[in-house]
């Protein structure tokens, strides 16, 4: 029974002249993030708060090494409760600048995160109208892609665009 059944399913599917046709775009997602405007805007102005926030970094540490000597030289003046008592002093200085490095790091990954999603938002919606304006019923990344026609390729156009709609974008560090 089963044998029947499956037999007469693979003929009506093959004696039925059924074609399955989409159309679709391809977007290289790669491309858009390394031209666009907007994107190169949040880079810079991303890379100019993470050297600012080295440099404070890198005095802070100059300054913490300094006081590691310091601290080494009363070794040998010092009572060892005393000792002791400015050496934790000292490794919770050392904590205290760990904490705030990684707050300085998740900084800069929030804000360049926040500033990316009102790109992405924007280049969803352009890719939405062009593929309403050109009745494509999927848009597939270039990455995704072993070969395709240059003719389905919508980065161009979704990328003047973008730089149309959007150059500079606000980037809110904590």
């Amino acid at each position: 029974m089963k044998k029947g059944f499956i037999a007469l399913a693979l003929y009506f599917l093959t004696s039925q002249n059924i074609a399955f046709a989409a159309q679709f775009g391809v977007l290289d997602v790669d491309k858009i993030i390394q031209e666009s405007s907007a994107v190169v805007d949040i880079q810079k102005k991303v890379d100019a708060k993470k050297i600012a926030y080295e440099t404070e970094i890198n005095k802070k540490q100059s300054q913490l090494e300094s006081e590691q000597q310091k601290l080494e030289d009363k070794k040998i003046t010092l009572s060892k409760e005393a000792f002791e008592k400015e050496v934790k002093t000292f490794e919770k200085k050392v904590d205290d600048l760990k904490t705030y490095i990684d707050r300085k790091q998740n900084s800069l990954k929030k804000a360049s995160i926040d500033a990316m999603s009102k790109v992405n938002d924007k280049v969803k919606t352009i890719v939405s109208d062009i593929a309403k304006e050109k009745e494509l019923d999927a848009i597939i990344p270039a990455s995704q892609t072993l070969y395709f026609k240059d003719e389905f390729d919508i980065t161009a156009e979704v990328l003047s665009r973008l730089n149309k709609k959007i150059t500079k974008v606000e980037v809110k560090f904590e």
